[in-house]
Order: structure tokens, then C-alpha cells, then sequence
């Protein structure tokens, strides 16, 4: 990947940088989440484009996009995405000018009951009013007609971290059944204007709970905002607690979205998250703190959002303007972020052709341009762990095991098998078997148990792997993917990603490596 090199021009930052690379990868959406300001003031086509970044969502009201693009930038920013072949799609906080406020007078019924059983026009409706929902579902068709997405994904969000009607009707539905009422009508009215519409149902503060009482109509599908979580660790860290004062923790937000994905499809759903977020870290105030960016985090919620069966992931990434970065010329979390997710690939179960065996062991593999990560997840209901001390132990262990291969023959390769306490066996090797494990790699491994099996982590510096030969000259890594399943009989069942076609167990051939790119980045 080339460099990014941030040059400051009349003020606003334009990076010189190529088309969007054809990659296929596991995301589908590779996006980014942008107010009008970051679009106006930064040539953020450029960094997308530059960095495999597929999607902007434009931000924040209807009304401000609609004024945005109706310029001679927002005229230019349409062409650049449509050159660079970058979708553009619009997450809006909606609900102001699908119901506007001033109706109130007219009509106090179309908005919500607070808990006292007076109407207020402060925030959202009343979602038992059918005049409401009419007027809603009318103002949402005629912007769905002024901001057709790319991808007719729409999003016309309900008024966020506000409260919800509680009139005698509407206080038998959650937050996010109320919510779906309308998401149902709307998509109704915008599907006269776009029959390929769809719309998103956001589950994000105290909407996360998913829907029982009212189902999606088909075209919705979930958009997951954790925004009450930890960022300085994974969300697999689940006891973490969100460090805003929110008795809300890193695995809360995993519990509501296995919920929430038992409602709406996987596969169509989209998280939007906050990795690249300096609004949130500033506090939505001015100046902009410099974004506290954690690539390593980042890469294991990607694993960790794979494993669910997402395919569609953005980021925001407001108050990235050019005071931003004027303040803060870096733009490695940029590049970073790209770099996971372009790179980022995903394999859902290994084999054991030798017992016709199927698991379910999942795999993620990224870099961010400096480290390569494996990330797996290994169901097993018979867990063995050695308590020997040795590396040599690993051998009596379940474990995961990674091949690093400098040539597509093996002629050299590199062995790591991970307990699920972390401990590593590592060797060098060459076809056929003539191990060394007197060979010490340099190599970050962890080990943790879940209530079905095991997680096994493990990180190589992209240079070290350069010094080791095991980057190929064009850029590229020869890795295999492996598990042994240690049973309490003593027998092993082993599993491979690709399958050496062999009539007896054996890793060891260069039929079971597949060709792997991660991209390198410099700063």
C-alpha cells in the first residue's frame, strides 16, 4: 500500500493517494461516517479511496446534507466517490424533520407522553398516532427521493439518548419495538420511491434490546451502535466497563447483539462503530482531542464481529476536519483502519478429511500494516491443557497451529502451535519434517477460555517476517491453518483449512498453505 502523504493545501487536507484496490476480502462494506464539515474542509475521497475505504456515510440531519451536496463541494464530492467507485449513503439523525416540532401546536397527539402523561414535543412521537406515523412515513419518502444512497441503504434514525412515548398504548412496547413501528411504515412509503430500499433498524443506547412484539418488515435490517462500551479493549474483554460513568460492559453490548441477531439477518445487518470517533473522545466539544487509536483493538473486534456472520462495518469518524488535522497531521489510524479491513479474512470452520470430520472452529487473519493477527475461535466440549512447562508440552494440548511458509515448495516454513493458555511451540522447519525446535520465534500469543472452547491470539511483525523470508517478493505470505483436537482417550483428531488430500494425517505439505497479502504502511 502506498503512503499516504498528508500535505495541507488552502487549508484543507488533500492526499495523494490511488484508486480503491480490487481486493476480495471479507467486508463488504468497508465504510466511514462523515459530517458535512469533514466533507466541506477535507479532501476525504482521497483518503478513502487511497486507504480501500468502499462506503461514506454522509452525517448529520437531512437538511444539512441536503445543503452540503447543493454546493460546488458537495457537487465535487458526489463526482470523486462516483469516480473512485466509493458508495455514498447518508446516516441522519431524522426524526426532527420527519416530525417537525412546530406541528406540536396543531396537534400535541402526534408526540410522545412523557412519564407524568403530558405531551411534549421534546424528542420522537407517538407511535400510536396514525397521523403521526403518516406524516413521518410522507417526509421520509420525499427525502429517500432527495438522498437516494448508492446502495438504497437508508438510514433515518429515531431522536438518539432520548426518551420515548409512554402514553397508555405505547408504554406496553420497548424503545425499540416503538422504534420499529415506525421503521415499518417508513420503509412502506420510502419503497414507493425506491423499491429496493432498505431500511435501518438502529440498536443503539436504550434501543438495545431487540424487537419481541413487533417483527421487521422484510428491507429492515440492524444497524448495531455500541456506544456504551470500553475502547481501550476488545469486546471479548467482557467484563470491561464503560468509562463514562455506564454500568454497561464490553460484554452487555455482546449479549444484545446475539439478541438482536436472532431478529434480524447477519448477514444484511451493519455495525456502526467508534474507532475513529474524535468527536466521541472529545466529548462533542471543540477543540478535538487527538484520537486515542488502538489498531490492535479494532483488529479483534473486526474477528469478533466476523464470527457473528457481519459483513458490513463503518466507522465514525466526526471532527476529523482540518483543524483536526492541522492540530494532528498523523493519519496512520486512517491508514491503519484500511489496512484491517481490506486485509482482513475470515474462515469459518476447519476439516478433518481423515475421520470426515466438520467443526466449527472460526479464523480471522489482518493486519494493520505493521502487525499480522490470527484470531481463533475453537468450540471444544473435551478441553486438554498440558500443565508441563516446556514448550514441548503444547504437544499434549488442544491447540491452534500456524504455518509461515518462505517458499510455495516449504523448501523453509515456520511452525507455531498455541495452547488455549497461550503457551507457544514454535520451529523451524523444511520439507519433509526436518524440524528444529531449538528455533525460537518472535511471536505474541494469548489464551483464554469461553464457556464452549477456547480463544487463541497471535501477532508477528510484518518487518520480523520480512527477516525471516516468509514474505514473498511480491508482497505476499504463504500460511497454513491448523488445529489438533486432543481427546481424553489420547487420540488426536486433526483439522486443516485446506485439505493435503493425503490417506493419513499430515500437515506438512504445501498443499495446505494458501497465498495470504496483508498491507504495509509507514509513517
Amino acid at each position: 500500500m502506498r503512503r499516504i502523504t498528508a500535505l495541507l493545501l488552502c487549508g484543507l487536507l488533500a492526499l495523494a493517494c490511488g484508486r480503491t484496490p480490487k481486493e476480495d476480502g471479507w467486508w463488504q462494506m468497508r465504510g466511514i461516517v462523515l459530517s458535512t464539515k469533514e466533507l466541506a474542509e477535507v479532501d476525504w475521497v482521497s483518503i478513502a479511496a487511497g486507504n480501500g475505504i468502499n462506503t461514506i456515510g454522509t452525517h448529520i440531519t437531512p437538511s444539512e446534507v441536503l445543503a452540503f451536496l447543493d454546493t460546488d463541494k458537495g457537487r465535487s464530492f458526489t463526482a470523486a466517490c462516483k469516480e473512485h467507485g466509493i458508495t455514498v449513503e447518508h446516516q441522519l439523525h431524522a426524526m426532527g424533520e420527519l416530525l417537525p416540532r412546530e406541528l406540536f401546536g396543531q396537534d400535541p397527539e402526534l408526540f410522545r407522553m412523557d412519564t407524568s402523561g403530558v405531551r411534549t414535543a421534546d424528542f420522537n412521537c407517538c407511535v400510536h398516532s396514525q397521523e403521526a406515523l403518516e406524516i413521518i412515513a410522507s417526509n421520509a419518502a420525499r427525502l429517500a427521493e432527495a438522498l437516494q444512497p448508492d446502495n438504497h441503504r437508508y438510514y433515518f434514525w429515531l431522536d438518539d439518548n432520548a426518551p420515548v412515548c409512554y402514553c397508555p398504548l405505547c408504554r406496553e412496547y420497548s424503545p425499540s419495538e416503538q422504534a420499529l413501528i415506525v421503521e415499518n411504515h417508513m420503509l412502506q412509503a420510502i419503497r414507493q420511491v425506491d423499491p429496493q430500499a432498505r431500511l435501518a433498524h438502529l440498536a443503539y443506547s436504550h434501543f438495545m434490546d431487540p424487537p419481541v412484539k413487533v417483527k421487521p418488515d422484510e428491507g429492515i435490517f440492524l444497524e448495531f451502535a455500541p456506544i456504551y462500551r470500553s475502547w481501550d479493549v476488545p469486546l471479548v474483554e467482557e467484563d470491561a466497563l464503560c468509562p463514562r460513568g455506564y454500568p454497561v460492559t464490553n460484554g452487555d453490548n455482546l449479549h444484545w447483539l446475539e439478541a438482536n441477531l436472532e431478529v434480524f439477518d447477519a448477514a444484511d445487518a451493519v455495525v456502526l462503530e467508534y474507532w475513529l470517533d474524535a468527536s466521541l473522545f472529545s466529548r462533542w466539544k471543540r477543540p478535538a482531542v487527538e484520537l486515542p487509536w488502538h489498531p490492535e483493538v479494532c483488529s479483534s473486534d473486526l474477528a469478533t464481529y466476523a464470527r457473528y456472520g457481519i459483513r458490513n462495518v463503518t466507522s465514525f469518524a466526526v471532527y476529523m476536519d482540518a483543524e483536526y488535522f492541522q492540530r494532528f497531521p498523523s493519519t496512520a489510524p486512517i491508514e491503519e483502519y484500511g489496512s484491517l479491513l481490506r486485509s482482513f479474512r475470515h474462515f469459518q470452520g476447519l476439516s478433518d478429511p481423515w475421520d470426515s470430520l466438520v467443526d466449527a472452529t472460526q479464523v480471522s487473519v489482518c493486519s494493520n500494516g505493521k502487525t499480522l493477527h490470527f484470531y481463533f475461535e475453537v468450540p471444544d466440549s473435551t478441553l486438554i491443557v498440558s500443565s508441563g512447562d516446556t514448550e514441548r508440552s503444547v504437544d499434549n494440548s488442544d491447540r491452534a497451529e500456524i504455518f509461515l511458509s518462505c517458499d510455495p515448495k516449504m523448501g523453509c516454513y515456520y511452525g507455531f502451535e498455541v495452547d488455549p493458555s497461550g503457551k507457544v511451540m514454535d520451529y523451524k522447519n523444511a520439507y519433509y519434517r526436518q524440524f528444529n525446535f531449538d528455533w525460537t520465534g518472535e511471536v505474541a500469543t494469548t489464551g483464554s477460555l469461553y464457556p464452549a472452547g477456547y480463544r487463541v491470539e497471535a501477532s508477528f511483525g510484518l518487518d520480523y517476517l520480512k527477516e525471516l523470508g516468509a514474505m514473498q517478493a511480491d508482497g505476499t505470505l504463504l500460511i497454513g491453518l491448523f488445529r489438533a483436537d486432543a481427546l481424553p482417550s489420547g487420540i488426536i483428531h486433526w483439522y486443516t483449512l485446506r485439505d493435503p488430500h493425503t490417506p493419513e494425517p499430515d500437515f506438512h505439505l504445501p498443499t495446505t498453505l494458501f497465498s495470504y497479502r496483508p498491507w504495509q504502511v509507514t509513517h
